[in-house]
């Protein structure tokens, strides 16, 4: 929030009412409708004054085709941080998403897909989920495999299951013997170390080797970078955009354009979720204006970390401002904790 406001218990209770009442109805709020609806033992007038003045405060404001009124960012943004009350996922949602995950279960990538359909399904938003950041995941396995020739099969496992295979070409003749000689070399000297100390290291680790003069040996030396990287941050799963343009802010074609692009532009989902910070744990959210991209400044995105294995990934939701805080708040929470647990049984 720019400012400190400071609110009294009466303006406290029709500004949670008033956010709670729109994210409901996406109608404007009227003082005749609190009345009436919540029984707050207040006049219409009386209300009407309350609402004006969290107008003046910049709280909410007044759109000139209607006599009600809707939460500005600051109105969600200190709603979020002082009156929200958490609202849990049901029992049948939790059993729902753990369900989805045990069918997934055998591959990352099923994994990852499934995670994004249910925050998807459940928020009836855009769920989001990046690929996890490989440098600190640890080596497992290099596997190397003479296929015929002048031509052999890399293949480099990490702990979490994520392989990689190359095919590479040598000219040096090479025995199947001295090509599995040079795997357990490789091994004995690289496996356990993350892949960001292999890119590091290899050339201290492996330099001393018999073999070291090989050709094959100095290929992983000098492509390293690129063998020992793995799809990071900018591997992306969205889930269906079904359910978000379907809400009643994208009836408007220019704001149904926007999210649209907004959802082919990867890079720019991208830059959304990973503007929290590498310390945070809980879950962040980001509301209209305070979004970092010029074509974000309508939604808000709401992110948490997850982790297995020692690497992070970042999963979420994003939508119009006018979203259930506090239950999408509790399914962002719970879906990475359970996307963590399950990527842990594929280590």
């Amino acid at each position: 929030m720019p400012r400190t406001v400071s609110l009294s218990e009466r303006e406290q209770r029709v500004l949670r009412l008033v956010v709670q009442h729109f994210i409901l109805t996406a109608m404007p709020v009227g003082s005749r409708q609190l009345a009436r609806r919540y029984r707050l033992g207040l006049s219409p007038a009386t209300l009407r004054n309350v609402m004006a003045d969290l107008e003046e405060m910049g709280l909410l404001s007044h759109p000139h085709t209607s006599a009600g009124r809707v939460p500005t960012d600051i109105g969600y943004r200190l709603y979020v941080n002082e009156l929200m009350e958490s609202t849990e996922l049901t029992a049948r949602e939790k059993e729902s998403i753990e369900q989805e995950f045990e069918e997934a279960a055998g591959e990352v990538d099923n994994i990852l897909v499934v995670t994004a359909r249910i925050l998807s399904q459940i928020s009836k938003l855009l769920g989001v989920v990046l690929a996890p950041t490989l440098d600190e995941g640890i080596l497992e396995h290099i596997d190397i495999v003479r296929v015929a020739e002048g031509r052999a099969l890399v293949i480099i496992t990490v702990r979490l299951g994520l392989v990689k295979t190359i095919m590479v070409e040598i000219s040096q003749p090479l025995t199947e013997e001295q090509v599995r000689q040079i795997a357990r070399e490789l091994n004995a000297r690289l496996a356990g170390l993350t892949l960001e100390q292999v890119k590091t290291e290899i050339a201290t680790r492996v330099g001393d080797l018999p073999e070291g003069r090989t050709e094959l040996v100095r290929f992983f030396v000098d492509s390293a970078e690129k063998l020992f990287t793995f799809a990071g941050p900018h591997d992306i799963r969205i889930g269906p955009t079904a359910q978000v343009i379907s809400q009643p802010e994208f009836a408007d074609v220019k704001r149904m354009r926007g999210i649209i692009e907004l959802v082919e532009d990867k890079d720019i989902i991208v830059h959304l979720l990973t503007a929290m910070s590498a310390e945070e744990e809980k879950v962040r959210v980001t509301i209209g204006g305070e979004n970092p991209e010029r074509r974000a400044k309508t939604l808000s995105v709401l992110t948490s970390r997850y982790e297995a294995s020692g690497v992070r990934g970042t999963l979420g939701v994003i939508g119009p401002t006018r979203m259930d805080y506090s239950k999408l708040v509790s399914l962002v929470d719970y879906t990475a904790k359970t996307i963590a647990k399950h990527l842990k049984k594929e280590s």
